[in-house]
């Protein structure tokens, strides 16, 4: 991740000032990069479309907010709560998620290329076609979640807890799936696998689709 330049990007709203940060966006701006707004309560708040690209969101509470399409590209999200959040579209491209709460998020057609994710608790989500290519996803809790069609291309779950997600149709490509948790994950039409890591995957408790890939 890149370290932020406070110079170049400087603060736009403090976390005291989450109420006027509400306000301005109900009147029509939309332009927030740069914003301090750690530890702040934006539950259940409408910010679709907001560009928060590079904000300090660290440890706050997003849980139910609709950030349909917003950018928060280079973004400080780690511990960030955002439980049941509505992150279609969003951009979250080299964004610092580690140890945050995705639990039941949907995601469908977000980017979050090089995002770093690892630990965090994704589980019960909706990630289908998302863009994962080179994200660090290592020990995070992936459980139940939808990634069909997802593009995991150089990505990193190692140790990621995997057990019942659906996986059809994802790009497997140079992905490191060392020690992860597979039990009944579901598999099949992905680019990437060979013969020999279907098989591996199926010894670790993995489903595949059609019998005849294996």
């Amino acid at each position: 991740m890149n370290k932020l330049d406070d110079e170049k990007f400087p603060s736009v709203l403090m976390a005291s000032s989450s109420y006027e940060l509400l306000k301005r966006y109900a009147v029509g701006e939309r332009d927030f990069p740069g914003s301090k707004l750690n530890g702040a309560n934006l539950t259940r708040a409408n910010l679709s479309g907001a560009d928060l690209s590079r904000v300090h969101l660290q440890y706050a509470y997003l849980a139910g907010a609709n950030l349909k399409g917003t950018n928060l590209n280079q973004s400080l999200l780690n511990g960030i709560q955002l439980v049941g959040a509505d992150l279609r579209e969003a951009n979250l491209s080299i964004s610092n998620l580690s140890e945050s709460e995705l639990c039941g998020v949907d995601l469908r057609d977000a980017v979050l290329k090089t995002a770093d994710l690892r630990g965090a608790d994704i589980s019960n989500a909706n990630l289908s076609c998302v863009n994962l290519s080179n994200a660090d996803l290592r020990y995070a809790n992936l459980v139940n979640s939808n990634f069909s069609y997802t593009n995991f291309k150089d990505a990193f779950l190692t140790a990621a807890n995997l057990s019942n997600a659906y996986l059809v149709g994802a790009n497997l490509s140079h992905t490191d799936l060392n020690g992860a948790n597979v039990e009944n994950a579901l598999f099949g039409y992905n680019e990437g696998l060979s013969k020999a890591a279907k098989l591996d995957l199926v010894l670790r408790g993995a489903i595949f689709l059609i019998d005849s890939e294996i």
